[in-house]
């Protein structure tokens, strides 16, 4: 009994410990930023699931319907920046997940953030997670490339670069810090250094085809533990020949 009462108590402990050291949540007071943050401080994370954590491309999907498992758990929010992502990792890091597929950057980059810049914030974030939930597996997804030619973002016209020099800065930070690297943008770029036309209807934010695109590059990451070869999908051909869609 004594025993019993000395482990329910050292739990309380780490609980109340891991409780404090949540940052205070800055990065963004939109509305509904806060709403989707707040109900996922509300919704459990266990240690074999998989998360899917980043902004509007990683909020935009079905993941564990695209992945096809139901271990998959969307933790993406419109608008969201690195330091948002770890502003609000405690909830995710509490359930020790199997692994975290991290998206994010393009925000800073709106914001006037240079590419080191969001190297540095993401390393603080991967840095933490190994730290807090040293058995989960980290993948580090490039940011994509965007088309200010599809839709004019003031915040993003002339920055192409600077996606260029932070998934290059980020791309070290996975060698220092023993993750994986996923390059994603080279499946998106077209060649004028922009987000392909037919994978967008805002230059930013993916159409259908471009979830395919990019759920065919994880897959293999996602399913299996030993990362071997990627599932060959039957729909593959949905996207080979990049048909157009109209805009919605």
């Amino acid at each position: 009994m004594k025993r019993v009462l000395i482990l329910f108590f050292g739990a309380i402990a780490v609980i109340t410990s891991l409780q404090a050291q949540a940052p205070e949540r800055t990065a963004n007071q939109d509305k509904y930023y806060v709403r989707r943050a707040t109900h996922f401080d509300d919704l459990p994370v266990y240690h074999k699931d998989i998360i899917m954590l980043g902004n509007s491309l990683t909020d935009g999907a079905e993941w564990n319907e695209l992945l096809r498992n139901p271990r998959v758990k969307n933790r993406g929010i419109i608008g969201d920046i690195v330091q948002g992502l770890y502003e609000r990792m405690e909830p995710i890091l509490q359930g020790q997940p199997r692994k975290i597929f991290i998206l994010s950057g393009v925000n800073d980059v709106s914001h006037g953030v240079d590419g080191d810049s969001i190297g540095r914030a993401m390393e603080k974030l991967i840095v933490l997670i190994k730290e807090r939930s040293p058995r989960t597996k980290i993948y580090l997804q490039s940011m994509l490339p965007f088309n200010t030619d599809v839709q004019m973002w003031k915040l993003l016209h002339g920055r192409e670069q600077v996606v260029i020099d932070g998934n290059r800065a980020m791309e070290q930070v996975c060698k220092r810090q023993g993750v994986t690297w996923i390059n994603l943008y080279p499946l998106f770029v077209d060649k004028n250094g922009k987000l392909r036309e037919d994978l967008t209807n805002d230059g930013l934010h993916l159409l259908g085809p471009g979830y395919l695109i990019w759920r065919d590059a994880i897959f293999k990451y996602v399913n299996s533990d030993k990362d071997s070869k990627p599932h060959k999908h039957k729909d593959n051909k949905m996207h080979k020949k990049h048909p157009k869609h109209r805009n919605l």
